[in-house]
């Protein structure tokens, strides 16, 4: 077997792992049409988490804005709901909704815990609830509260970046790694190759 042949061999295997790297891309793609519908709902739920964990910090100091200017509770939800968009803003503008026809705030701030579908909406609403309830400094609450989801919402970033991460590699590894390998490897074995002819 001389050098040239040697060299066509490395480029075929080199061909056959991309070829083999592509079409497994294909298949994975075309299995994962029909089971997309089941695993749809915990993609929309995990985006729905990201996303109120990034309105929550704002949402909730412009709570606490408007609380330490003087606004009451109800005005500060109105102020927070008519300054913002989003999942969070959408809940509580429900809530102001009910109020505006007539219902009472807390009795609102409580069925917000109860019926909400989001742990982050539930928080919120228990400690505005609690405040409403027991007269307690909406400021201080909303400030523990702010510091909390901030350090939830640090946790979360560098775990879905190392998750990243962790998918960026796959391709180094599998694909890239292998032919620098390959290239590295084929002076070395022409050479000796050559010497023993």
């Amino acid at each position: 077997m001389n050098g040239g042949s040697f060299g066509l061999g490395l480029i075929g295997l080199g061909v056959l792992v991309l070829a083999a790297v592509h079409s497994q891309g294909r298949l994975s793609r075309r299995v994962s049409v029909r089971p997309k519908l089941k695993v749809a709902e915990p993609i929309a739920r995990s985006h729905r988490y990201s996303d109120l964990l990034l309105e929550i910090p704002d949402f909730a100091s412009l709570i606490g804005f408007a609380v330490s200017a003087g606004e009451s509770l109800e005005s500060a939800l109105r102020i927070a709901v008519s300054r913002s968009n989003g999942l969070l803003s959408q809940e509580f503008a429900v809530l102001i909704s009910n109020v505006d026809h007539g219902a009472v705030l807390g009795v609102e701030l409580e069925k917000l815990v109860t019926e909400s579908m989001s742990e982050q909406v539930r928080e919120l609403a228990s400690k505005l609830a609690l405040a409403s309830a027991n007269g307690s400094a909406v400021s201080d609450l909303i400030a523990d509260y702010i510091q909390t989801s901030v350090q939830e919402l640090k946790a979360h970033l560098l775990e879905k970046a190392g998750r990243n991460e962790t998918k960026m590699m796959i391709p180094l590894v599998f694909v890239i790694l292998p032919i620098t390998v390959m290239f590295a490897v084929y002076p070395s074995l022409t050479l000796i190759q050559s010497s023993f002819l």
